[in-house]
């Protein structure tokens, strides 16, 4: 059994970013129902496609950087200096050079459209690739270096940025998509810097590039990269082909509906923030220990907040984004069974990134992958977003029984001690929660 100050630890540490996590909600909510009061279905699209580009094109110059960040710095295998210096070199470099790429395609094809949107939309956006890189590989060393409290302040401003900057923007563009998409770019380099200012005080900022380090970082974060490559295309590509097939429009209520139904991840995300690092700085049975207590606290509550966001979406759509987007709920439905699912499997791939076992994440990640392309090309030319929150759903579920099965066989965790809850795991949250509300 993993002892108690162990346990409250990591309950502390979980309970710090959830509560991060629920401010950041608020942010985020705020800023979804500004754009869809703003810009109306059509123009909510076309800010989410020009977004989208911009976070593949992030996801894809990344190489797996945070992870490797994360899995070194904990094990203490690489100074957090050197981490810092290559972290930021990697950043300027690696997206300096991807928005240099993409606006140097629009001008020499001289293309209008990039994605079935205004290409000016997708050049403005990716120039928030650099400062997403920066954000990204500063907040994994915070991670790594179980810096939470830090890191919950990076998060929370990562969303509040994005509430404050839009409302400037539409007051200054008469373009008002245009302004939300500035205002995406212009909140990443605020974020950026705040993520410097929070990594700075722990050692001095260096640009580096040496070779060695590279490739200890390299060649752990390629699996890593690839399996997150295959994620983000597993639940993020389903936009573009809603786009291809559908419209813009059908786009802007599948991205209301995702980001209502993806509240419920935010449970999820803050244990899975501190999971990582411990399951990596621990020995022998107790990461097992430790990562069943995780996911079966993580399981009961996101299924009751699932729950609850079915019952009260219909009400909640129509109350806060407008009538135009009451058809959203259907995605919100659709998708919450898979994000249910999905919750445990992002329990088990941090378990995995900890037991440097990530090629079987990359593996469920293929299989989800998989599931998601065939089912959307069959579902959504005929059915829409609608379709596509199905396939998404059925995806996320493939890729939890891949790894669960996995991680079953080759450790001693067990079903029933992963997924059914105890009450001991609902006294320890009520010690929390009246601890927090006592603070």
């Amino acid at each position: 059994m993993t002892d108690r100050p162990a346990s409250r630890g990591l309950v502390s540490s979980a309970s710090l970013t959830l509560a991060t996590r629920i401010l950041a909600f608020g942010f985020s909510g705020a800023t979804n129902i500004i754009l869809a009061r703003s810009l109306g279905p059509e123009g909510r699209g076309v800010y989410a496609v020009a977004v989208m580009a911009s976070a593949i094109i992030s996801l894809l110059a990344q190489l797996g950087i945070g992870p490797a960040n994360v899995y070194h710095l904990s094990k203490k295998l690489i100074d957090l200096d050197e981490l810092i210096g290559h972290s930021t070199s990697l950043a300027l470099l690696l997206g300096t050079s991807c928005f240099l790429i993409v606006l140097g395609i629009v001008l020499v094809t001289g293309s209008g459209t990039v994605l079935g949107v205004g290409s000016t939309f997708v050049v403005v956006a990716t120039a928030a690739v650099p400062f997403m890189l920066l954000t990204a590989f500063m907040q994994s060393l915070l991670q790594g270096g179980q810096r939470f409290v830090h890191f919950n302040v990076v998060i929370l401003i990562q969303y509040a940025a994005p509430t404050f900057t839009l409302v400037v923007m539409l007051l200054l563009f008469r373009d008002r998509t245009l302004g939300a998409v500035t205002s995406w770019t212009v909140s990443s380099a605020v974020t950026a810097a705040c993520a410097i200012y929070s990594v700075v005080p722990l050692t001095r900022l260096s640009l580096r590039l040496r070779r060695t380090t590279l490739r200890s970082l390299l060649r752990f974060g390629l699996i890593s990269y690839l399996g997150n490559v295959t994620s983000f295309v597993n639940y993020r590509f389903d936009v573009l082909i809603v786009n291809l097939f559908s419209g813009a429009r059908q786009v802007g209520l599948y991205s209301v509906g995702t980001s209502l139904a993806e509240v419920v991840w935010f449970i999820t995300n803050a244990a899975s923030v501190v999971l990582a690092p411990r399951v990596a700085s621990s020995k022998g049975d107790e990461a097992d220990r430790i990562t069943e207590g995780v996911a079966r606290v993580v399981l009961m509550l996101t299924l009751a907040a699932a729950i609850g966001l079915a019952v009260f979406a219909p009400f909640v759509v129509v109350l806060f984004f407008g009538a135009a987007f009451a058809e959203s709920v259907w995605a919100v439905w659709l998708l919450l069974p898979g994000i249910v699912a999905f919750s445990v499997s992002r329990v088990l791939s941090m378990y995995l990134l900890g037991r440097n076992r990530l090629r079987i994440d990359l593996a469920a990640a293929v299989v989800g992958l998989v599931v998601t392309l065939a089912l959307d090309f069959v579902l959504i030319p005929r059915f829409g977003f609608r379709g596509a929150a199905i396939a998404s759903s059925i995806a996320y579920a493939s890729a939890m029984l891949f790894n669960l099965q996995w991680v079953i066989r080759h450790s001693s965790i067990t079903l029933p001690s992963l997924l059914i809850a105890r009450p001991s795991d609902a006294r320890l949250l009520w010690l929390r929660l009246r601890q927090a509300v006592a603070r």
